[in-house]
């Protein structure tokens, strides 16, 4: 039986706060502070949510997705503190609130936003099937190498974006393999939601740089323009070719997995739904 989205958002936020790295050591109260602050409260969970939805679309059961969808979780909360850090984003604002790093201090945030990415490859482990793809979605050719590209764009632009939108298409593409990699799903399936979240992420990329200057999305608003970073122009053609990616992705699981797929659309509908809206603020903040 499929769960519906509520329950699988009490399922992860359950687990997140299970599977939590806690440091039993003396003196670490700030740490421990720091790594639950970076993970609670959360966004919407987009990340775990595609996760469990797309195992359920490839016949993998939640409960064998779960360690996966934590460790997205956790990797995902990390990247958003390093972000942040002045050495990169120099951000005031994460999700209405301060950045770990002036909640606390620097190295405090570096190390809370360490120790969860220690942990997600803790998770990855027990699916050593699932090892392997997290390294290369996450390292220097994936999210990492996308971050990097981002970084230096005011000393050398890049002229395609789609290098540097890796940083987030990346991630989207574990997100989607995750939780099929944590059964049995084929070498097909995995396959063919790689290639769906990677273009998921490539549209939700589009649409972060449309709002960038927005004051709606709880971050700091104009961050590209404040590094001078090359992004997306042209509102109305780019909202367009992000629309597309969404339905040529929905019309894919639809053909490939009929109404197991159902939920799982009807989450990236629903995470999409501000595509074709006037705002791009409109979008749900992850």
């Amino acid at each position: 039986m499929s769960a519906k989205p509520d329950e699988l958002l009490q399922l992860i936020e359950s687990a997140l706060e299970a599977a939590l790295p806690i440091s039993t050591l003396p003196g670490n109260s700030d740490l421990n502070r720091a790594i639950h602050s970076a993970v609670f409260p959360g966004g919407k969970r987009l990340r775990p949510v595609f996760t469990l939805l797309a195992a359920q679309a490839a016949g993998v059961p939640v409960t064998s997705a779960l360690d996966a969808a934590c460790a997205v979780e956790f990797l995902h909360c990390s990247s958003l503190v390093f972000d942040d850090l002045p050495c990169m984003d120099d951000a005031g604002l994460r999700r209405n609130r301060l950045p770990l790093h002036l909640q606390f201090r620097e190295s405090t945030a570096l190390l809370a936003g360490l120790a969860l990415f220690n942990e997600a490859y803790r998770l990855f482990g027990r699916h050593p099937r699932l090892l392997a793809d997290a390294a290369d979605c996450v390292g220097v050719d994936g999210m990492i190498g996308g971050q990097a590209v981002d970084v230096q764009q005011e000393e050398n632009p890049c002229a395609d974006l789609a290098v540097r939108d890796r940083k987030t298409s990346a991630l989207m593409r574990l997100t989607f393999i995750a939780g099929p990699c944590s059964g049995e799903a084929s070498a097909e399936v995995v396959d063919l939601l790689s290639d769906c979240g990677e273009r998921l992420g490539f549209a939700y990329q589009i649409l972060d740089d449309l709002r960038d200057a927005s004051p709606e999305t709880g971050k700091t608003a104009s961050q590209d323009e404040r590094h001078h970073r090359p992004v997306h122009s042209g509102a109305e053609a780019c909202r367009q070719r992000a629309l597309d990616e969404v339905e040529a992705v929905c019309n894919i699981l639809r053909s490939k997995f009929g109404a197991s797929a159902g939920p799982l659309i009807a989450a990236v509908r629903m995470v999409f739904a501000g595509v074709s809206q006037t705002n791009p603020a409109r979008l749900v903040s992850a």
